[in-house]
């Protein structure tokens, strides 16, 4: 027993080196391949590393998923420690969740932006689920970046080291091997992992991940004429129970079921495989990025006899070193735009904001792109770059959406609204291009309306329309800070605007607004009638917004400034003396570090003329946000419990970052709210100020935040929790 055992050894040891054996004094060609698995792949960067510390020359390389796309930048000519280089500085959260800056977006999504839980693109007039978690843009602008320079070879087998991929045809099923065409086009079908991307159209067939038919594609590379297969196998066992508790984990277990055949086929074809050891690291695992790499080395260290005796094997291939890292500036000579029916060239150039005869950093044309992903109207957007006799030609390619309507859902609970279902309908290009229909509507204990219409011509003034519906009760307090009563608040109003907009951020126009406010008294306390009113009210207005974020900005600033004339009306027959109304708020981010952030804003505002009605006093208290007309948070104080004709504030509001998703947040604010104008404001002695101390968790439903708020003039501690985003 124990001499066959020793047989057994014996031949698990020579087994690695038959193929040599078989080969003696023969040129070995020697093929590369890539197995997929997302973030475990980085150990391919280490492996390849000890490769080429042997003296191993790679002839070919084939891969899958992200096993392709650090194959395919290998054999551009990308060094091992370019790749890695590369690799480290992507910002892998914003990758996956094909997050685009909110400073990209247009002036009015960014404003709605952050809104919704959910949304549904709507096809043949019916809501559909989405094909993917997202469309992969930001891995597509990547790729457009790093496979610049395959401009200069016609197929995959021109690289310096020849190159194939494999993809699976989503509508027959079949694996189809890429071996020309777009470098970019051939990495993103092979990475469109199903569920967390979309799958990709291409020459009209849509393909998902390689993986899904061949995640370890060695009989392609064998069919290449390759003598001996060397494999960096990242690919899981399958998973035990207690370990299946994530939608990723789920998703690797399932498609394991059915790449477990294929696998043994493609082991048939691969002389060497390197299998890095990575329990702890998954598909999105990226923070481990370190450790993943190391393993990679580790493992391929352990084969580091074998690799020097198949370096032995090979004549030199003196291939030419070449610089394929991509351009950092370039000359457009023209730009050349593919794919758009519906768009227009002067609609894609205004958002690109590159004109041909100039010089373009790469980052301002990747701004570029983001702002025209921003628009809303593509699910891609890509380029390539060709060399002209004078500068380059660059290649725009869009892929038009096909439904420009959707159906969004939000969820929302906090202490001053309570808790709120979000319906939205958002159409563009309803009756004039570049326009934009959105419907909300707020269905809870304080139900909301909101109707957006307008067409968005940049700095051309354009018309507009809006029409909103606040329905929601406060409390009357008396000067011992005691609530004396209940109100009910409805109020509803038809706005007419011109409004131009610049850079997707700055906003100025002006209106006119027709409105009705009734206020109905909740308790019999005072004698006082209930409020019935109708006003037509005249204003100009400017915005900026440049947060980088809604929730939590790391940088950026906001300011924003509205002047209103209100007059009284009934029927539009009868005018009584209008007052005015004057506010501007700014917002500045203050980063202090990586966690750590600081927004300093300042708000004043005050009533020009006659006393104002009630609904347009000015209001301090509580510390939620979107409320209507003068409504302004201030911590340290119920919801609308102050109020007067002029009111100023400054506000700091530090958030630091413990743990991902995870903050710890402090308030403070000082002010001060008088019956008196704004120049006299600053005359007395009383002022008003708040703090608060708050935790916040970014869960799957919107941040849920709760906060402990108090005042030194008052003993009162008030608690304020929300969950959801903000509507």
């Amino acid at each position: 027993m124990i001499l066959e055992y020793r047989k057994f050894l014996f031949l698990l040891l020579i087994l690695p080196f038959m193929g040599l054996s078989q080969s003696e004094g023969e040129d070995l060609k020697i093929g590369m391949v890539f197995s997929g698995g997302g973030a475990k792949c980085l150990s391919q960067i280490g492996a390849l590393r000890v490769i080429e510390e042997s003296g191993v020359e790679i002839d070919y390389v084939s891969g899958t998923s992200m096993g392709a796309i650090i194959g395919g930048l290998y054999s551009m000519g990308y060094t091992v420690d370019e790749i890695e280089a590369y690799m480290k500085k992507v910002d892998w959260e914003a990758l996956l969740g094909n997050d685009i800056p909110r400073n990209r977006l247009t002036y009015f999504d960014r404003k709605a932006e952050d809104r919704y839980l959910l949304t549904f693109p709507i096809v043949n007039n019916r809501p559909q689920l989405p094909s993917g978690i997202n469309y992969a843009q930001y891995i597509l602008k990547q790729l457009s970046y790093l496979t610049q320079k395959s401009y200069q070879y016609q197929d995959f087998s021109e690289f310096p080291i020849p190159f194939l991929c494999v993809a699976t045809n989503l509508e027959n099923g079949e694996m189809e091997i890429f071996e020309n065409g777009r470098l970019i086009d051939a990495l993103r079908a092979s990475s469109a992992f199903p569920s967390l991307f979309t799958p990709y159209l291409l020459n009209d067939k849509l393909y998902v991940d390689g993986g899904v038919t061949n995640n370890f594609p060695a009989t392609p590379l064998k069919a290449k004429g390759m003598d001996y297969i060397i494999g960096v196998d990242v690919q899981d066992v399958l998973y035990k129970k207690e370990d299946l508790n994530s939608v990723v984990r789920i998703l690797e277990q399932t498609s394991s079921f059915i790449k477990a055949n294929e696998y043994l086929k493609q082991l048939d074809s691969i002389d060497l495989v390197i299998s890095p050891n990575i329990p702890e690291a998954g598909l999105t695992t990226f923070d481990l990025f370190d450790t993943i790499v190391a393993r990679g080395e580790r493992a391929a260290r352990l084969h580091m006899a074998q690799l020097k005796l198949l370096a032995k094997k090979q004549k030199s291939r003196k291939r030419k070193k070449v610089n394929a890292l991509p351009l950092e500036r370039f000359f457009a000579n023209k730009i050349k735009i593919q794919g758009n029916e519906n768009s227009s060239r002067s609609f894609i150039l205004g958002k690109l904001r590159i004109d041909e005869k100039e010089w373009v950093e790469i980052a301002k044309l990747e701004n570029g792109l983001d702002r025209l992903y921003g628009s809303k109207y593509f699910e891609n957007v890509d380029y390539t770059l060709t060399p002209l006799d004078s500068g380059y030609l660059i290649t725009l390619r869009v892929r038009e959406k096909k439904s420009l309507s959707q159906f969004r859902i939000g969820l929302h609970y906090d202490s001053d609204y309570k808790s709120g279902l979000l319906i939205n309908y958002t159409q563009r290009n309803l009756l004039f291009q570049n326009s934009r229909l959105s419907f909300d509507l707020a269905v809870g204990d304080n139900p909301r309306i909101n109707l957006d219409y307008f067409v968005d011509r940049g700095l051309l003034p354009t018309l507009g329309f809006k029409f909103r519906s606040n329905r929601f009760e406060t409390r009357l307090y008396n000067d011992s800070r005691k609530p004396i009563n209940e109100l009910t608040y409805l109020d509803y109003s038809i706005d007419f605007f011109l409004q131009s907009t610049f850079k997707d951020a700055y906003a100025i126009g002006g209106g006119v607004q027709l409105e009705g406010v009734d206020i109905s008294q909740n308790l019999s306390v005072l004698e006082e009638d209930n409020l019935n009113s109708d006003y037509i009210n005249y204003y100009g207005f400017i915005d900026f917004d440049s947060f980088n974020k809604t929730n939590f900005p790391s940088r950026g600033f906001k300011f924003s400034a509205m002047a209103r004339i209100i007059a009284p009306q009934e029927n539009l027959s009868s005018f009584y003396v209008p007052s005015s109304v004057v506010d501007a708020t700014y917002s500045q981010v203050i980063p202090v570090s990586s966690s750590l952030n600081i927004i300093a804003t300042v708000f004043g505002g005050s009533v020009i003329g006659k006393d104002v009605e009630y609904p347009y006093n000015i209001f301090f208290g509580s510390m939620g946000r979107n409320y209507i007309n003068y409504i302004k948070p201030f911590v340290g104080y119920r919801y609308m419990e102050l109020q007067g004709r002029s009111g100023a504030y400054f506000k700091l509001d530090v958030n630091y970052q413990f743990l991902r998703n995870h903050y710890l947040i402090a308030k403070g604010n000082v002010g001060k709210l008088e019956e008196t104008s704004f120049g006299e404001l600053f005359g007395t002695d009383i002022l008003l100020d708040g703090y608060s101390l708050g935790y916040s968790y970014d869960s799957p439903l919107g941040p849920l935040e709760f906060h402990l708020s108090g005042s030194t003039n008052h003993r009162d501690i008030y608690t304020y929790l929300s969950l959801g985003f903000w509507f």
